[in-house]
């Protein structure tokens, strides 16, 4: 029986060892998971990617500050341009009641389009970024909802060249005045 002692002190040193590489591997893979998580959420790479883009250009859904809760009084005159108004803007065919701004005016292939406006008497709608292609707007695959009477969206794109947009509300069968941005 002393001849078994031995085996029986080693398979315990055996198992001994076995159970704290175990439990090393698995605090090493909780400070590697936590880590990576707060990695994402600092650099802010949780925010959703809207899937409706096509093949290498993506958009954002949701606006990265939150929009005011209380629509700002608009005031009558509008004869003087704004001071965010892009030489890109044309006339809008609605009356001035849905507006797009774009910024930057021209980009690089890839590179952070912003799409902001107003929507005078709308609030809580679902707005459609369209591109002029072909002789006829198609949707570009990315929304914009209306809060307070104003939205925000941004896309990306890879077209280079001159790409005409505008906003479109397909519940009223509105459109914006038509922006034009020059990417490459």
């Amino acid at each position: 029986m002393d001849d078994e002692r031995p085996d029986d002190e080693r398979d315990e040193q055996v198992r001994g060892a076995l159970v704290k590489g175990l439990v090393a591997l698995v605090a090493i893979g909780l400070v590697i998971a936590v880590g990576t998580l707060l990695s994402v959420r600092a650099l802010g790479l949780d925010q959703g990617v809207d899937e409706g883009a096509g093949a290498g250009e993506a958009a954002a859904s949701s606006p990265s500050e939150p929009l005011p809760s209380t629509a700002l009084p608009v005031p009558e005159d509008e004869g003087s341009p704004s001071a965010t108004a892009t030489p890109s803007q044309s006339a809008s065919p609605n009356g001035g009641r849905l507006q797009l701004e774009v910024s930057p005016p021209q980009v690089s292939a890839m590179q952070r389009i912003n799409l902001t406006g107003t929507y005078r008497g709308a609030d809580a709608g679902q707005l459609q970024v369209q591109r002029y292609d072909g002789g006829t707007w198609t949707d570009f695959g990315v929304d914009a909802t209306v809060s307070a009477g104003t939205y925000q969206t941004w896309i990306m794109s890879g077209r280079t060249g001159e790409n005409r947009l505008r906003m479109w509300d397909p519940q009223a069968s509105v459109a914006s005045n038509v922006v034009t941005v020059t990417i490459g």
